[in-house]
Formats: structure tokens, C-alpha cells, sequence
């Protein structure tokens, strides 16, 4: 799992608009979320994966969708 979150937030564009959306979502400060849970570490508590993993996806489709809708729905 550890994997796909690796990579669907290596391949956000704005990774400090979902490190900011974390922090809210978990009550946290940015820049706790950005270095122990996207930084070197990794470390996502058990009890937040999941919903990481949803917003991650979330994000992910967000970012697809508005590079679809920015190239008038040309072939990515």
C-alpha cells in the first residue's frame, strides 16, 4: 500500500495543496504532515491509510481530469 501512496503523491502536481488539505482533514500542522508522512519517513499512521489513500485518488483523478479538460479532450 505504502507503494501506491509513494507514487500517486509523486505524481501530484501540487503536493503542497494536499499536504495543506491533510493537514486540515487530520488536525495537524503542514509541515508534521509533509515531513513525517511525505518526507523521508513515510511514516502515515495505521488508523489514517485509508483515508489517505482516498484523497490521494481523489487528487489524482481531480489533477486527470482538469489536464483532460485543459487539452479539450485530447488523448493524454
Amino acid at each position: 500500500m505504502k507503494d501506491n501512496l509513494k507514487n500517486l503523491f509523486t505524481n501530484l502536481k501540487d503536493k503542497q495543496g494536499f499536504i495543506e488539505l491533510c493537514a486540515k482533514e487530520f488536525e495537524k500542522k503542514p509541515l508534521s504532515i509533509q515531513n513525517n508522512w511525505f518526507g523521508r519517513y513515510w511514516a502515515i499512521p495505521e488508523k489514517h491509510l485509508e483515508r489517505v489513500v482516498i484523497l490521494l485518488q481523489t487528487a489524482s483523478y481531480q489533477q486527470y481530469t482538469d489536464q483532460y479538460i485543459k487539452n479539450k479532450g485530447k488523448c493524454l
